[in-house]
């Protein structure tokens, strides 16, 4: 990320990862980055995008981004 920071698909994962960790601040700052770039992204746009992911994987993400205030639609 430090050397492409609008890097959505790394943003994601940082979202997730810290709200799983309960670090609610940094990712919701990290969403407010990432909707800076991507203002329309929502819960079920991201669901359609990463049909390819495994279930339990989706799952991990939806819960993370839903958990930091990602819109649902």
């Amino acid at each position: 990320m430090h050397d492409q920071p609008r890097q959505i698909a790394a943003m994601r994962v940082k979202i997730a990862a810290n709200a799983h960790l309960g670090r609610l601040d940094d990712a919701r700052t990290e969403l407010s980055r990432m909707l800076a770039i991507d203002p329309k992204l929502t819960i079920a746009g991201f669901r359609d995008l990463a049909h390819y992911l495994a279930p339990e994987v989706l799952e991990l993400y939806i819960t993370g981004l839903r958990l930091a205030g990602l819109p649902e639609g």
